[in-house]
């Protein structure tokens, strides 16, 4: 998945079309050196305890870092339609880099679902999406905020469950960040990860295709 979001950053620098500008030389030689450094440690073959901490590791999410700086400005942009999901597609690929060491770190089992962030979320706010059976909520989890279409028709605020962070996807206008992955848990795991078994069968599921996928 890390390669994978590498792939979307290169793609949408060099596509570049959001109201800001963008040194995008610079921010290419960073994706690309990227590459280099995770596909030498996907074949390092370091049990994850090592690879977690290696340089080729670390560079990567500190290179996330130095991305940020590059493509996200100062506040947050008002977005419309294709700018909007671009704009969503970028913070999750650098989410996805920074959060590396912390998923290698899981173990080496390589579970699927590792792949991703998978944390504890507080619904703030649901509301019906027009013209659908579906529900658009507000989600946080601590310092970070998601928006999550969902289909879930018993969802509300005040409930923690686990978000997740997957790529953006666009139901009837609205972008989603992320998506619930277990009914209703305790509030300990707000705003940390929680444990493959207290996800929902069918969503873990989905997510181990989405992974597999790429």
């Amino acid at each position: 998945m890390a390669l994978y979001a590498v792939e979307v950053l290169e793609r949408r620098v060099r596509q570049w079309g959001l109201p800001w500008p963008v040194r995008r030389q610079e921010a290419l030689g960073v994706i690309s050196e990227a590459r280099k450094r995770l596909l030498r440690a996907r074949y390092s073959f370091l049990p994850a305890d090592m690879l977690a901490v290696s340089e080729d590791v670390e560079w990567v999410a500190g290179a996330a870092r130095r991305l940020a700086g590059l493509l996200i400005p100062a506040q947050r942009p008002r977005l419309e339609g294709g700018q909007a999901m671009a704009f969503a597609e970028i913070r999750w690929a650098l989410s996805v880099l920074a959060g590396l060491p912390s998923r290698i770190r899981l173990g080496d089992d390589n579970r699927p679902e590792w792949a991703v962030d998978v944390v504890g979320v507080e619904v703030v706010r649901v509301e019906d999406l027009p013209g659908t059976r579906l529900k658009v909520t507000r989600a946080s989890a601590g310092r970070a905020a998601f928006t999550i279409v969902t289909n879930i028709q018993e969802i509300k605020p005040g409930q923690v469950r686990a978000a997740a962070i997957l790529p953006p996807a666009e139901f009837s206008g609205v972008i989603s960040e992320a998506m619930y992955a277990s009914d209703p848990i305790d509030r300990r795991y707000l705003g940390k990860r929680v444990p493959s078994r207290l996800l929902s069968g069918e969503v873990a599921a989905a997510v181990r295709r989405l992974v597999e996928g790429r």
